[in-house]
């Protein structure tokens, strides 16, 4: 386990992936028909990060909206792109100081590119157009992670309304731990609480 950052994500989605269990690539044209055949009309895109394949993300966002999909993108808010006149949610959660790998070959690049913020103001600007929506959340793992918030807030100008706020946890045991401190926070910078669903109801596992 890394010093620093990592009880939200697993090895085998970040920082060292794993692939076997991965169904593989697949065209653009494959997922579009997989969504056609589906029948829902709300897709999440999630990652890793989307926006670092923005050209095929492009591609797959506008032929997603001309078949009627509601888009959420789900981003760490360091790359933007034409994908984003696609997207009508906005789920983007920087990553806070607190997140990075201490003593370890990658906190050198995370640090230097983890918040990016001619990004986030465009994202912010974008939230203002008709039918595009944000939500700006964050992991929690202490109070310190507040001060960041709020000047990240300050500088970009995003409303506390928008704010979304989750324990930092892989276990139930993580989560319940910070789970009233974090309510509290939540109450007094009148920010969301969000709580890590999927952990709590399988655990941590892949595939839920």
């Amino acid at each position: 386990m890394f010093s620093g950052g990592n009880l939200c994500d697993t090895p085998y989605t970040s920082w060292t992936p794993e692939d076997e269990h991965n169904i593989g690539e697949l065209s653009v044209d494959n997922i579009i028909n997989e969504f056609k055949n589906s029948g829902v009309d709300e897709v999440v895109i999630t990652g890793g990060e989307p926006t670092l394949q923005y050209e095929e993300l492009t591609e797959l966002c506008s032929k997603l909206k001309d078949k009627g999909a509601y888009i959420t993108l789900e981003t760490n808010g360091t790359y933007e792109g034409q994908f984003l006149e696609y997207i009508d949610l906005i789920s983007v959660s920087p990553k806070l100081k607190s997140s990075t790998p201490y003593d370890t070959k990658y906190e050198k690049m995370h640090l230097q590119n983890r918040i990016n913020l001619s990004v986030l103001n465009t994202f912010h600007n974008i939230s203002f157009k008709e039918n595009t929506n944000i939500q700006w959340k964050f992991v929690y793992c202490n109070v310190k992670d507040i001060e960041e918030i709020l000047l990240l807030q300050n500088k970009i100008g995003f409303d506390s309304k928008d704010i979304y706020l989750m324990p930092e946890g892989l276990t139930d045991l993580d989560i319940s731990s910070k789970r009233i401190e974090l309510a509290e926070v939540c109450k007094k910078y009148h920010f969301n609480y969000t709580d890590r669903l999927h952990i709590l109801i399988w655990g941590c596992k892949r595939g839920v």
